[in-house]
């Protein structure tokens, strides 16, 4: 292998869990129409980013497509995305695309693509030579069950280089844990760290992990997190981007060169967790403001935890704002786990507009809206809708 000239750097992208085909259950079809289209769109924009920033290649480290199944217009579409990219593109098989006998990097559309261009997949045959001086070797999955053995396997089969080595891998990290990891696919930090340390890898991407996040002590390994958004942001903390990787050739002996690791954008989704206690308008209000300054509301999920204790009117109100939401955004509902609203048992809004067996059976929903039980929140709900008819407000 030729060892770049002394002095140069090398810039890839590196990338992962596309999950491209993936599906959400909670948006309606015109909402999960974009989703679809905005996550094959960040796939896109890696391309122009490697333009925009001198990227030389780019790795994808696992789970390109969201399983082996997805539907052929998902794959025909990629593969025409990748077909333009500018700069070779290496794929590695992630658990959600294992490179078994139904491999979709392996199908005749996807393939088209790669045979002959510049897309390749790292089927761990060995190291690749990307560029001159610069090798990436890739540790791919064969199936969805995990096999522990084969990335010590390869670490220890890498001998020291004056060359740049990229290693691609995917899974969860033991660090995660406390370096006391309940499964067995999980990567042990340390021995990627020694890797380093030792001379054999310059860099490690990994996949897995939807949020970009810097694993160990030091600069060169790293989950890029997701191009686009996936999941809420109590549980991803920064997706949506890609990671430009700069790393310097360093000198003659080994010496080692710079690292430097910046993220890109590339997400335009959000998937906010919103919580608020919920006791008076101006509460409501409040919580109203801080919802409708939220940008791009058609991509933008909501969950909404709400607690407190309101009147059957200000119940009322909320259940109208969350139907409002729901069609201004691409999603938007309340959490059972965490939504509990407490209707006040002296509120008049609806003894003062309904009278005879219908006041007692508001007498019977105002029993059970306030104690407290398994019905406690049905009821609140009935009230609500009760009140919004009674008073002229349903639509």
């Amino acid at each position: 292998m030729t060892t770049p000239r002394g002095g140069d750097t090398v810039r890839f992208l590196h990338t992962a869990d596309w999950q491209l085909g993936m599906t959400r259950r909670f948006l309606g079809d015109e909402s999960q129409a974009v989703f679809t289209a905005d996550r094959l769109a960040a796939v896109a924009a890696l391309g122009e980013l490697a333009t925009e920033h001198g990227a030389q290649f780019i790795v994808v480290a696992g789970d390109a497509f969201e399983d082996n199944a997805v539907p052929r217009s998902v794959v025909l579409r990629a593969a025409e995305v990748l077909a333009g990219f500018s700069v070779p593109v290496l794929i590695l098989p992630g658990n959600h695309d294992p490179l078994d006998v139904s491999s979709v990097l392996r199908c005749r559309d996807f393939s088209s693509v790669v045979d002959g261009g510049s897309v390749v997949v790292l089927d761990g045959s060995g190291p690749l030579e990307v560029l001159p001086g610069v090798e990436v070797v890739g540790v791919p999955w064969t199936s969805k069950r995990p096999d522990p053995s084969r990335l010590p396997a390869l670490l220890d089969s890498l001998e020291p280089t004056d060359a740049l080595r990229v290693l691609v891998a995917h899974g969860g990290t033991d660090e995660v844990y406390g370096g006391r990891s309940p499964s067995v696919e999980a990567i042990a930090v340390s021995a990627l760290e020694e890797a380093v340390d030792s001379g054999r890898l310059d860099y490690v991407a990994l996949g897995d992990r939807h949020s970009v996040t810097r694993v160990g002590s030091g600069e060169r390994i790293w989950f890029s997190g997701a191009p686009e958004t996936t999941d809420f942001d109590d549980v991803e903390v920064d997706s949506g981007h890609a990671l430009l990787v700069e790393l310097g050739s360093g000198g003659p002996g080994g010496v080692r060169g710079q690292c430097t690791v910046t993220p890109l954008r590339t997400g335009r989704w959000s998937f906010l967790a919103v919580n608020a206690r919920i006791d008076t308008d101006s509460d409501l209000d409040a919580l109203a403001a801080r919802i409708e300054a939220i940008e791009d509301k058609p991509r933008t999920v909501l969950k909404l935890g709400l607690t407190g204790t309101v009147g059957v009117a200000l119940r009322a109100r909320i259940d109208e704002e969350v139907e409002r939401w729901a069609a201004l955004f691409a999603c938007a509902y309340l959490r059972d786990t965490r939504t509990h609203l407490v209707v006040r048992a002296d509120d008049t809004d609806l003894t003062d507009l309904v009278d005879g067996y219908a006041g007692r059976a508001v007498a019977d929903l105002m029993e059970l809206a306030t104690g407290g039980g398994p019905e406690s929140e049905d009821a609140g709900h009935a009230l609500s809708l009760l009140y919004r008819l009674v008073d002229g407000g349903a639509r």
